[in-house]
């Protein structure tokens, strides 16, 4: 009766050997000048393993020229050697080990930053962070982040916070690479906000902002306030993204639109999850008909929110216009005042355009939406919860849409 080879057997080679590991990659070894078997190393002195035996024996053959050439050098003693140079090198400051982080960050899927987030960053270093650029890492003590901290939160208390968990996350990855043993941030100071309550508009303000807003932007305070979807997501929609489904509409969001540094970027929304359909309520499709019709061109690729002059997508400053006339109009924004009564060019704003998806998120789960269903309405839910999404769509979607209230339009 044969049997099959021990998958940790050793090869034999012309010179060394290789076996295949029970993972599945491949080990290289030899006899050294020394006398010692050596499996193959890194130079840190850790184990190299290979994804095939081809590269494995290319390993090989490079070490075997090494011994011939009489350059060859110990695992043992390059380890230490590796040691030496990496406590002789000297230590980055934190402005350039953070802008090669920004560059190097990758996600969990192994993808680079988005160009947003890597914008976002890159403004937070050169902002609230940028006192600390010229600063040997290991000079960034806990006292001195708490100093920072405190004078930061004073003037801005969320950008404080969000810098604060930035300058956590480079620590982190500095702490990782051997350069200082211990994060000095701790986790209190990257909660910081300003407290500043903002909230989802009630019913009646709904419908006055909807009542206000210029004709052609009615549609998207809709697909924020029912469909749950960013600005980023809305503007970014044409008209092959809405589909009839009987008496509703149903919208694929499957990109947004950002702009970022001078430049239209689009891309996959903001999360995997940020994938969705979403079932609008049958009690709007007459609105989004009447939209389509008198602001969207017959093409498949026609944007539902052409800009005004035609070019890219719509841009914030374009649609932030027509959204603050009509948030006064509801009067969810209001001018700040000076000592003496007069105007400051600043406004209160009880309302953002973000939390319409408050709205959305509340509205959905009061319809008696369970906590998984409203998290992939939102675009924000884990991937199991995004993978029931797509078992709960039908049905069950639209007759929680159907339950949503709509507003009494004049």
């Amino acid at each position: 009766m044969s049997h099959m080879p021990s998958p940790a057997r050793r090869s034999p080679e012309s010179w060394g050997a290789i076996r295949k590991l029970p993972s599945g990659r491949f080990q290289a070894s030899y006899l050294g000048p020394d006398g010692q078997r050596w499996t193959a190393r890194t130079d840190a002195g850790g184990a190299l393993t290979f994804d095939s035996k081809t590269r494995a024996r290319e390993w090989l053959t490079k070490t075997r020229a090494e011994i011939q050439r009489g350059t060859w050098v110990s695992p043992t003693d390059r380890a230490v050697d590796a040691e030496r140079a990496r406590q002789q090198a000297p230590i980055p400051n934190f402005g350039k080990f953070a802008a090669a982080w920004v560059e190097q960050r990758r996600s969990g899927s192994g993808q680079p930053l988005r160009p947003k987030t890597a914008t976002e960053y890159r403004r937070q270093l050169a902002g609230g962070l940028a006192e600390l650029a010229d600063s040997a890492l290991a000079d960034i003590t806990p006292a001195r982040v708490r100093d920072w901290h405190a004078r930061r939160a004073a003037v801005a208390p969320t950008a404080a916070g969000a810098e604060a968990r930035l300058l956590r996350a480079i620590l982190n990855t500095a702490v990782t690479d051997g350069i200082i043993t211990s994060n000095a941030v701790a986790g209190a100071l990257t909660r910081t906000t300003t407290g500043t309550p903002h909230r989802p508009p009630t019913h009646d303000e709904l419908a006055a902002i909807l009542n206000a807003i210029e004709p052609r932007f009615k549609v998207a305070i809709l697909l924020a306030a029912y469909g749950a979807l960013r600005i980023s997501e809305w503007r970014a929609l044409r008209r092959s993204d809405l589909a009839q489904d009987k008496d509703r509409y149903l919208v694929t969001v499957a990109r947004q639109a950002q702009h970022i540094a001078g430049a239209w970027v689009v891309g996959p929304p903001k999360s995997a999850e940020g994938r969705r359909v979403v079932a609008l309520p049958a009690g709007l499709s007459r609105l989004v008909e009447a939209h389509l019709s008198t602001h969207v061109s017959a093409a498949p690729d026609a944007l539902l929110f052409p800009p005004a002059r035609g070019v890219g997508f719509l841009h914030d400053r374009q649609f932030a216009d027509a959204w603050n006339v009509a948030r006064d109009a509801a009067g969810v924004r209001r001018p700040i005042l000076d000592a003496d009564g007069e105007p400051t060019g600043k406004f209160q704003s009880d309302v953002r355009e973000h939390d319409l998806r408050a709205f959305a998120a509340t509205l959905h789960a009061q319809s008696g939406a369970t906590l998984r269903e409203t998290m992939s309405f939102l675009g924000h839910s884990t991937t199991a919860a995004a993978l029931a999404y797509q078992h709960a769509a039908d049905d069950r979607l639209r007759e929680i849409a159907d339950r949503m209230t709509l507003p009494v339009l004049t």
